[in-house]
């Protein structure tokens, strides 16, 4: 078993990572974002979107994961922008 105890952020770009070829989020990465959760681990998705293209994506989870988006140029939580560039 891989010891994740020291693991805080998991951070996962969108586009051929997150996902597939028809552009959706498997359902299999739900149940891993929940075993994250459980671990006490934040999710981030990254990509150079824009923020709503992507909170659209995981709009089950939208208010639980931060989220870069635009290359880096935000940087957000739930409503909050943590940074703006």
């Amino acid at each position: 078993m891989i010891d994740f105890s020291k693991v805080k952020l998991v951070v996962s770009d969108m586009d051929g990572t997150l996902l597939n070829s028809n552009g959706k989020v498997s359902n299999q990465f739900f149940k891993l974002f929940k075993n994250l959760q459980k671990q006490n681990i934040h999710f981030c998705a990254a990509s150079g979107r824009q923020h709503n293209s992507i909170v659209s994506k995981l709009e089950a989870i939208k208010n639980e994961i931060y989220v870069i988006a635009e290359n880096g140029g935000v940087v957000k939580k739930r409503d909050e922008v943590l940074l703006s560039n």
